[in-house]
């Protein structure tokens, strides 16, 4: 078959550590700005935050895998627009926190009821975006605090780390590392949301993000992908 290239159908092919196997693309959302992202492995596919609704459905067109891999960063309704749609055309295995599985399931914890409020205000208050509510059936399979496994070929390391949602994780799929919304070029991490908790994140998620070796490449879920280096760590307080 043949996958999605450089900027055909809304697609980027991304940069990517050297050595990896995978090729990694990223479309973005043209409301939101989240990034869903697309691994392509010797004829395998994983997704990373089914965002962007309808683009990842038309990106796998005339494919059948045995099974569609979607790990999610956490719950908010950016991250998961086309998770359903997905689930309709495809074999999903939907992978998540527990708590994450419960976010996607509420249109509250999810911020699909208040997503439209929330535009606008990003907006200044000067663009009213119509949003609908939505919610997802509940992921196909959970962890509490973290997960280490072989799927399909994808070598994946999963940690909860709360903060910007409870149901935030980190995601390493083979050498790359998904950082959901931590770790936004030029946007420190939002605690104030709903299930949101800055305690939380300065207990449990800034140390880890400490840890993150420098030349590590990040896919952040708004924004471009970036090695860790010593500018990311000071503008982020690491």
């Amino acid at each position: 078959m043949e996958w999605p290239l450089n900027n055909r159908d809304g697609w980027r092919r991304c940069r990517k550590p050297d050595g990896m196997e995978a090729d990694i693309f990223c479309a973005s959302d043209p409301v939101t700005g989240s990034g869903c992202y697309l691994l392509v492995k010797n004829g395998a596919c994983a997704v990373v935050d089914a965002g962007c609704f309808p683009l990842p459905a038309p990106a796998l067109s005339g494919h059948a895998p045995a099974f569609l891999p979607v790990f999610l960063t956490h719950g908010h309704c950016d991250h998961i627009s086309a998770l359903n749609s997905l689930r309709e055309r495809f074999p999903v295995l939907a992978v998540c926190s527990r708590a994450c599985s419960e976010e996607i399931q509420d249109t509250k914890a999810n911020m699909s009821r208040r997503m439209e409020a929330f535009l606008y205000y990003k907006s200044n208050e000067t663009k009213l975006t119509p949003y609908a509510p939505f919610r997802c059936g509940p992921a196909d399979l959970c962890f509490e605090e973290e997960i280490r496994f072989l799927l399909g070929g994808w070598r994946l390391h999963m940690k909860r780390l709360p903060g910007h949602t409870p149901g935030s994780s980190l995601i390493f799929l083979d050498s790359a590392l998904f950082s959901g919304d931590y770790l936004l070029p030029g946007e420190r991490v939002v605690t104030r949301l709903p299930g949101g908790s800055q305690e939380q994140y300065e207990t449990y998620t800034r140390p880890w993000l400490q840890t993150i070796a420098d030349g590590t490449w990040i896919y952040p879920g708004h924004g471009r992908e970036f090695q860790m280096c010593g500018e990311a760590r000071r503008f982020h307080e690491l």
